[in-house]
């Protein structure tokens, strides 16, 4: 059996779907596992010994679909299943003569394009992004079981002698190295920006801490007014390196602070304590897109939100109900996660899912 999996959105939403493939191989040990993503999103997947195969697509001009859907046919899949659903991506796959396509029916076309549907309304469910994939992939292997573990990330021999490097060089000395992550990418709502200055000169005047600012992006401008007001012992990362080098930096630190989003997802896939900041609305809080690990936790605002599915953001009467979470509160849950961490792991329950 060969099967191809698809997950060709951003990166935190790829990394919470790697366990679907990963449990795949692992309930299926003789099928041929292909997994298919963001060219941008490649360095994430290239060193996962569970995948057979790896694809990538955009919708933009970069991609020849025509070309890639000759590939694909010849590749002669079985199946493919569509952990989030693109039309454009499904029209391929049906050109590419694969015949049983899972997914999920979300939107009108799919009810067209994916022949082994299964309606989950995300929108409306508690349930973790990671047991949505799960699901899917359930369909088609049923011994692939229901709840899905924590991500891991791998990284190449390369990767990890530049994570040593980075601990002895910019690091070095630290007993705690940890990174403040400012911006979500425009995935969710942001805390303010000086809030996560302060954070960070908080978190650096600790002794043995080392503090390094992370970003990219709109990120980085979202910083720029109040960048002054970093204590200088804060180091700034923002915009200094691709994704490849930037996972061997996030796996020489041990905490990791910042907003729902892409690094945030990393950072818990390798092992770092990670202190996540969400709002309430249900479709961007931790239940539905928290870390997953045994040193995780999150923050959110201690309001009832009036909207059931989306942020109103600044339309809301609450907004930015993120202020409520104060400098103080995170700095203490960064500094307990970061000493549960360094007291080694937990007993199996505490990495349960949180729900």
């Amino acid at each position: 059996m060969k099967v191809l999996l698809t997950r060709t959105d951003r990166l935190g939403d790829l990394v919470v779907s790697l366990p679907a493939a990963i449990h795949l191989k692992r309930a299926q040990p003789d099928w041929e596992v292909h997994f298919m993503v963001a060219p941008a999103a490649l360095p994430l997947v290239e060193n996962e010994p569970a995948l057979d195969g790896l694809w990538t697509w955009s919708d933009d001009d970069s991609c020849d679909e025509a070309a890639l859907a000759a590939a694909l046919g010849r590749e002669r899949f079985d199946a493919a299943v569509v952990l989030q659903y693109r039309r454009e991506l499904a029209l391929l796959l049906r050109r590419a003569g694969i015949r049983r396509r899972y997914g999920p029916w979300s939107r009108f076309s799919s009810w067209f394009l994916l022949n082994r549907g299964v309606r989950q309304a995300r929108s409306r469910r508690d349930r973790h992004e990671s047991r949505y994939s799960l699901d899917l992939v359930r369909g088609l292997a049923p011994a692939v079981p229901p709840d899905p573990e924590p991500a891991r990330l791998r990284l190449s021999g390369e990767q990890q002698a530049a994570a040593a490097a980075f601990r002895a060089g910019p690091a070095a000395g630290a007993d705690v190295v940890a990174f403040v992550h400012p911006g979500s990418g425009g995935s969710a709502l942001d805390w303010a920006p000086e809030n996560f200055v302060q954070v960070a000169n908080g978190l650096a005047r600790r002794p043995g801490w080392r503090v390094f600012l992370t970003g990219s992006g709109a990120d980085v401008d979202r910083l720029a007014p109040v960048r002054d007001r970093l204590a200088p012992e804060v180091g700034n990362l923002q915009d200094s390196c691709e994704l490849r080098e930037f996972m061997s930096v996030l796996a020489a630190g041990d905490l990791f602070v910042g907003p729902s989003t892409g690094p945030l997802h990393m950072a818990a896939a390798l092992d770092l304590a990670v202190v996540g900041l969400y709002p309430p609305v249900p479709t961007m809080a931790p239940v539905r897109w928290g870390p997953r690990g045994p040193w995780c936790e999150t923050l959110v605002p201690d309001v009832t939100c009036p909207d059931r599915r989306t942020c109103r953001m600044t339309r809301c009467s609450l907004h930015n109900c993120l202020e409520r979470i104060t400098c103080e509160n995170v700095i203490e849950t960064a500094v307990a996660v970061a000493q549960r961490r360094r007291q080694g792991p937990p007993p199996p329950a505490a990495t349960e899912e949180k729900t």
